[in-house]
């Protein structure tokens, strides 16, 4: 895609398409030991199922925490959603955000691990034997502002434990 064509599909939304974001955050109940090939799986049967129902977004992972922007139709975001709630490999999935937006702030991101404090997080890509590091790309202010409330929610604040 080029850059132009990168730039448009996140611009403001046709007045007929409608953007949702849903940000929530969970600890992780996959054991430490099994948890690159799980999260490999789950990010490859995750972006499939995205895909097909239009929906894009961002997955960070600190520690034992998740935390993940859905952007997409309400319905299919809510339908997802519904899905991640009941997942035992998730427990205390909370809501930290959601609502209409303007546009789509994750159209091309998939996932990524939060660095320490002060580094930078590390995109990640699916393979057959887990997840591996991906090439970084640059992030704007709004992507920066959901980031901020998805690092939040893994680093501590606002954990609520």
């Amino acid at each position: 895609m080029t850059p132009a064509e990168t730039a448009s599909s996140q611009q403001k939304p046709k007045a007929s398409e409608t953007v949702f974001r849903l940000i929530y955050k969970s600890r992780s109940r996959v054991p430490a030991e099994n948890r690159e090939t799980e999260l490999g799986n789950i990010f490859s049967v995750a972006r499939r199922k995205n895909t097909a129902q239009g929906i894009t977004g961002a997955l960070l992972l600190y520690d034992d925490w998740f935390a993940q922007t859905l952007e997409g139709d309400e319905g299919a975001v809510r339908k997802i959603f519904a899905v991640i709630e009941q997942d035992e490999r998730h427990d205390g999935v909370e809501v930290r955000e959601e609502g209409p937006v303007e546009a789509r702030v994750f159209a091309r991101w998939s996932m990524a691990k939060v660095g320490e404090h002060g580094e930078p997080d590390i995109p990640l890509i699916a393979t057959k034997n887990g997840v591996a590091e991906a090439a970084a790309r640059g992030s704007t202010p709004e992507q920066e502002r959901v980031l901020a409330v998805m690092r939040d929610s893994t680093r501590g604040y606002g954990r609520g434990y």
